[in-house]
């Protein structure tokens, strides 16, 4: 039986939160990635799971981010406990 063998620019060793990044990144640079990942499925991905309400502050729109975010609105969502930071 043949095998057909990829070929890849950048191989990421892990899947975390910084190798995803990372893979996201040289793939939008037109790298074709390979992202090679050991944990069990339920673990894939590292402590991402847990960035779900991460928030960075940003004066214009950065990619997925479409909207200003400013120092002050964090700021603000910080001190507010109702916030959608602390759902």
């Amino acid at each position: 039986m043949a095998t057909q063998r990829e070929a890849y620019d950048i191989a990421v060793i892990g899947g975390g939160n910084a190798a995803l990044c990372a893979a996201m990144t040289a793939a939008e640079a037109g790298a074709r990635v390979l992202i090679l990942e050991a944990a069990p499925r339920p673990y894939r991905g590292g402590n991402s799971r847990h960035t779900r309400n991460f928030r960075c502050m940003h004066g214009i729109p950065l990619g997925p981010l479409i909207e200003e975010y400013s120092e002050d609105e964090y700021f603000e969502d910080l001190l507010n406990p109702s916030s959608a930071l602390f759902c």
